[in-house]
C-alpha cells in the first residue's frame, strides 16, 4: 500500500519551535530498518510539521511515493464534546467542524506552549472522559486531562491538533487522515493516523544506540507500520472489523480511532 513508514513520538513540552529529544521521528522504506529522519536526534513541533509537509509536497510533485505516518497524540475528543452545547461551543457534526472549532480556541499552540494559552473552553466538564478507542486499551489516558503536573497525552493532543488541521487543509489532495476521511484510503494517497506505541513496544528488539524510550517508541511505530503493510495486516487493522456497524457509523467518524486497537 505504501512506500514509506514514518513513526513519530510526539510531545507537548516546551514551545512549538523548541527542539528537544522528547519528539522523535523514524522513517523506513519498504525493506530497510527504521532510521532517524534526516539524521536528527531532536525535533520541535514546528519542525515535525515542516517535515511532514515537505514529504507531502514532494509526493504532490511526483518526486516521492506514498507514506503512512503514525503519531502518538489524540486526533479528536470524546463524543460528548461534539454533542454538548456550551457558551463558547455549538454542537459539532463532523471532525472538520471540530478541527475548525478547536483551531479558534487553541490555534495559538502554533506559537506558544499549551500551558500559556487561556482558552474559554477550560475547564472541560469531564476531564477524565475517554473515547471509545481508549476504553479498548488498558492504559490510555484522556485527551482532555490537562493536568499541569503531568505533560501527558492531553498536552500532546492540544499542541498537535493545530498542525494536523494545517496538514489536512493544505494537502487534502495527497493525504488521508485515517479514519476521519474513511476507513479505506484511496490508492496513491498518503495516510496520517493516531497510534499508541505502548501497544507495540514489546514486539521488537532495538538497536543498542537507542537508549531512550522516545526513540524506541518512534522506531517501533515505523517498524510496525512497515511489518503490517508487508504482511497485509495493515488493511485488516484499518477496516475495524471488530466494531459494530453503529460504532463505525456514529462514533468513529467523530472520535476517531487508534490504529492497531481492535
Amino acid at each position: 500500500m505504501f512506500d514509506y513508514y514514518v513513526g513519530i513520538d510526539y510531545s507537548g513540552k516546551a514551545s512549538p519551535r523548541q527542539k528537544h529529544t522528547s519528539i522523535q521521528i523514524f522513517e523506513a522504506d519498504e525493506r530497510g530498518e527504521p532510521r532517524r529522519a534526516l539524521g536528527s536526534r531532536s525535533w520541535s513541533r514546528q519542525g515535525c510539521y515542516a517535515y511532514l509537509a515537505g514529504l507531502l509536497r514532494e509526493q504532490r510533485e511526483g518526486r516521492r511515493g506514498t507514506m503512512i505516518a503514525g503519531m502518538d497524540h489524540g486526533f479528536s475528543f470524546p463524543l460528548s464534546y461534539f454533542r454538548g452545547e456550551l457558551p463558547h461551543k455549538p454542537a459539532l457534526y463532523s471532525w472538520l467542524d471540530f478541527l475548525q472549532h478547536f483551531d479558534q480556541h487553541w490555534g495559538e499552540a502554533r506559537e506558544k506552549p499549551v500551558s500559556a494559552i487561556s482558552s474559554p473552553m477550560l475547564p472541560y466538564p469531564n476531564p477524565t472522559e475517554l473515547r471509545l478507542t481508549e476504553k479498548f486499551t488498558s492504559s490510555a489516558k484522556s485527551v482532555l486531562h490537562l493536568n499541569p503536573t503531568l505533560i501527558s497525552v492531553a498536552f500532546s493532543t492540544h499542541a498537535g491538533l493545530p498542525w494536523i488541521y494545517d496538514l489536512r487543509r493544505e494537502f487534502s489532495d495527497v493525504v488521508h487522515i485515517w479514519p476521519y476521511d474513511g476507513l479505506s484510503p484511496p490508492s496513491q494517497m498518503s495516510v496520517i493516523a493516531e497510534v499508541y506505541p505502548s501497544l507495540l513496544y514489546n514486539r521488537y528488539s532495538y538497536p543498542g544506540e537507542l537508549a531512550k524510550r522516545d526513540e524506541r517508541d518512534a522506531y517501533a511505530i515505523s517498524m510496525w507500520l512497515q511489518e503490517q503493510d508487508r504482511t497485509g495486516g495493515l488493511h485488516q487493522y484499518m477496516r475495524l472489523a471488530t466494531l459494530t456497524p453503529q460504532q463505525i457509523s456514529e462514533v468513529v467518524p467523530l472520535e476517531g480511532w487508534i490504529l492497531g486497537v481492535l
